[in-house]
């Protein structure tokens, strides 16, 4: 069963020994109560020079895919499943089970699902498109150069990508 304290211990761990980034916010955000944060997992899927991003419905911006992990489900599992979800691609996940960044950002209150405002601990994983079906929670989605990408955290894990 997943264990998400075992789970961020490890990337913590991981993030030092590789210099990988940690959000400042993680120590003040992971001790709040459950309720005031949610994990979610997210896929940045590279092709080529492109990455494949969606149009956030509520948000109005481009992200990548990303959502909800569900209870006892791994983090990248979730990201895979939420980039087919939205997309329709199925993917591969690049390098190992462990996420390549870590964000924790304000999710504004919706209130078409009734949800106040909370963070979102996102970790996003690497993957490569396979195929494409049908999505089923589909979403506006695009390919964009690397160049064109202007979301800080996006171009961050891509630049990581890029140098390894």
């Amino acid at each position: 069963m997943f264990d998400s304290d075992h789970f961020l211990k490890f990337y913590l761990q991981r993030a030092k020994q590789f210099d990988l980034y940690i959000d400042p916010k993680f120590n003040k955000i992971y001790t709040l109560n459950k309720n005031n944060f949610h994990l979610t997992a997210s896929g940045i899927v590279i092709k080529d020079d492109s990455v494949l991003l969606i149009f956030h419905r509520y948000i109005k911006e481009w992200f990548q895919p990303g959502g909800h992990i569900d209870d006892g489900e791994f983090p990248h599992i979730a990201a895979q499943r939420e980039v087919l979800e939205e997309t329709g691609w199925h993917t591969a996940l690049l390098g190992d089970d462990v996420p390549v960044d870590i964000d924790i950002h304000l999710i504004p209150e919706n209130p078409i699902k009734a949800e106040p405002e909370h963070w979102h601990i996102d970790c996003a994983f690497l993957l490569n498109p396979i195929s494409q079906s049908n999505p089923t929670d589909p979403e506006v989605s695009k390919w964009f150069g690397f160049s064109e990408v202007t979301n800080e955290r996006i171009k961050r894990v891509l630049n990581l990508a890029t140098k390894n």
